[in-house]
């Protein structure tokens, strides 16, 4: 398993890939030299470091060299670029949510509704993300983004759906393993629990869970959290699918077992 920073859902984990007999060896990318011309000494290697960058690029190296990995390294990348993913999903026929890409500080706001969504292209846990009320916000932020490195000035701007809720839908394979509702916390509009929002496990009309495990595979990744926005119009969306997620709290509130789902996943894919 790679790694840069040892979270709780590493442990987890790593904890259930011994238990199941597993023979696990832990690499901390941050304390290695990558060689570029071999593979080196790999068997079926899961990727989970923090820094999404560094994720996508080792790996995309490794499977160069004939290595897989879990994720692959271009789904990686891919679902880490917010933008390339929204694309990829709608041009496969996938509910997203309406998205536009901001590229300087001139944009115009064609077509865009308020209140909206601004945010970059990379990120989680709700960094550096605004809401807007109208076309003059958004050219503040815009001026204000500009002030910082070239990839600062590219934004995404999406309508603001309902009261901020979202869904997290976590598929392994072809398979939902749980799901949860997130809430905006007191003060906020933004569902994240790094920000405070408030989540409890959910259970999803068959659509929407279809439309989770479709936007994984079309991303060509093993296993992902999808978060979807739901409105009376447009039904369930994704909004956003991230390739190295976080489950501590999905755990913590559906009672599932998602490490073990995983490290199982893990193993069966070895064994094939």
């Amino acid at each position: 398993m790679l790694y840069d920073t040892m979270r709780v859902e590493e442990r987890l984990i790593l904890k259930e890939l011994k238990d199941l007999g597993a023979n696990v060896a832990l690499i901390n990318i941050d304390n290695i030299s990558l060689s570029l011309n071999n593979s080196g000494d790999f068997g079926i290697v899961l990727v989970r470091p923090m820094s999404h960058s560094k994720a996508g690029l080792v790996a995309r190296i490794l499977n160069i060299h004939g290595v897989r990995t879990i994720n692959k390294g271009l789904a990686i990348e891919n679902s880490w670029n917010k933008a390339i993913a929204i694309s990829t999903l709608a041009r496969a026929g996938i509910p997203t949510v309406p998205t536009r890409l901001i590229l300087s500080i001139n944009a115009q706001g064609d077509g865009v509704s308020y209140p909206a969504i601004v945010k970059p292209i990379h990120g989680s846990w709700g960094r550096l993300v605004s809401l807007v009320g109208n076309a003059e916000d958004l050219a503040m932020i815009m001026r204000h983004k500009a002030v910082g490195d070239s990839y600062s000035r590219i934004a995404m701007i999406q309508p603001f759906i309902g009261d901020g809720t979202d869904y997290r839908v976590f598929v392994i394979g072809d398979e939902v393993a749980a799901s949860m509702v997130r809430k905006p916390g007191p003060g906020d509009w933004r569902s994240n629990v790094a920000r405070g929002g408030i989540a409890h496990a959910v259970k999803l009309s068959a659509d929407a869970y279809e439309i989770a495990i479709k936007a994984v595979k079309a991303l060509d990744l093993d296993y992902a959290g999808v978060d979807l926005l739901y409105s009376e119009e447009g039904g369930y969306m994704v909004n956003e699918v991230n390739a190295i997620p976080e489950f501590k709290g999905l755990m913590s509130v559906s009672g599932v077992n998602i490490a073990r789902k995983i490290a199982e996943y893990v193993i069966n894919t070895a064994r094939r």
